[in-house]
């Protein structure tokens, strides 16, 4: 039976960064996916299920473990409210393990890895670096497609651990990545497995590093400008009056400043109306107020024949006869009179037009009468 009550006391967060840290040690030992799995029940605050899968794949493996590795695990079980007697199931052996993985940082393992991960290396929290490296041995007792890329990522004392390989893992994957993501943070002791890994692995991103495929790039870095001294600018200037001696140059001729010349703008012309010969009537009917005054003395006589005048519809049967008027008035224009005579040439030529309109229509009623009649 395992002791699981010797243990330090744990708070809330170190359940979950314990479990964490038990993974970075099991891993190359278990398979890539349960490690994968796991890694994410923690995540998403699943103790007790992540835990029970690691037991559980580590006794259907018959995957051998140290005594305190299996302490460690009776107390995350018990912690999580899970079987500890799990635990008791577990291959025990005191033998140090024998990393017999091999990795290489050939064919570019960094490539497109800053890419992916840009957006999620912004928010989140005291991450130092970013390597990844190729596995070209298995892991497990089901072991998936070789050779399998290993994302090695170091945080700061601020970093969360669990959510950063959550996170990291599901940044590549949208980016269609397929990794196995190990995230360590400070005073953690690394395996043999890790060891091996960083000393192969090429970066792909570190603190203060743009997003670029090779991470190992370093700017060279700027020399400030030498300070000006009485001696260079001597030297300066006797270096200018040589080479003014040697060659003569033509003085530059003055150049007229050119100064723009804004026209005013040009007012738009009204579109031309429609020609028309002004008759006559138009232009009699435009009257003055001194024309209006003559015409009203001029039909004082009859009040009913000049409103019809003003009109302009005197009656059908009926001719207009305009009085003669006093042309002669001392206030009278020459336009006045003018357009008073244009007034009774226009009136008098309607009446001839109604006279002989009358005695057409009188004739061809008499016409009619006649061929309508037939002797007795």
């Amino acid at each position: 039976m395992v002791e699981v009550h010797d243990g330090p006391p744990m708070d809330g967060f170190s359940v979950p960064l314990r479990l964490h840290n038990l993974l970075l040690a099991l891993a190359g030992r278990i398979d890539d996916s349960a490690l994968t799995e796991a890694r994410e029940l923690i995540a998403r605050a699943h103790i007790d299920e992540a835990v029970e899968l690691t037991t559980g794949t580590l006794i259907a493996g018959r995957i051998p473990v140290s005594s305190a590795e299996q302490r460690e695990l009776a107390l995350v079980l018990e912690m999580s409210r899970s079987d500890a007697t799990l635990a008791n199931d577990l291959l025990v052996d005191e033998a140090e393990p024998v990393s017999t993985h091999r990795f290489t940082g050939e064919n570019a393992p960094e490539f497109g890895i800053a890419e992916a991960l840009d957006r999620t290396l912004q928010v989140l929290p005291d991450v130092r670096s970013v390597h990844a490296v190729w596995r070209n041995t298995p892991a497990g007792s089901v072991p998936g497609a070789l050779p399998q890329r290993v994302v090695l990522v170091e945080l700061g004392p601020e970093g969360n651990p669990p959510a950063v390989a959550f996170r990291v893992d599901t940044a590549l994957r949208r980016a269609g990545i397929h990794s196995v993501v190990e995230v360590s943070g400070p005073g953690v002791a690394h395996s043999e497995y890790h060891q091996a890994a960083s000393a192969a692995a090429s970066p792909a991103w570190v603190t203060g590093s743009t997003t670029s495929s090779s991470s190992s790039y370093r700017s060279e870095p700027v020399k400030p400008p030498a300070p000006v001294t009485s001696e260079s600018l001597a030297e300066s200037g006797s270096r200018h009056s040589m080479r003014s001696g040697a060659t003569t140059t033509a003085p530059a001729e003055p150049v007229a400043p050119v100064v723009p010349i804004v026209s005013p703008p040009q007012p738009v012309p009204e579109p031309p109306r429609k020609a028309r010969a002004e008759t006559r009537a138009e232009r009699t009917a435009d009257l003055t107020p001194a024309e209006v005054a003559q015409l009203r003395q001029a039909l004082a006589e009859d009040p009913e024949k000049g409103r019809e005048i003003a009109a302009g519809k005197p009656s059908m049967h009926e001719v207009v006869e305009l009085p003669a008027l006093d042309l002669d008035d001392p206030s009278l224009s020459e336009r006045d009179r003018a357009l008073l005579r244009e007034l009774h040439a226009e009136l008098a030529e309607r009446e001839r037009a109604e006279a002989a309109k009358m005695r057409l229509n009188g004739a061809s009623r008499s016409g009619g009468d006649q061929r309508g009649w037939t002797a007795p």
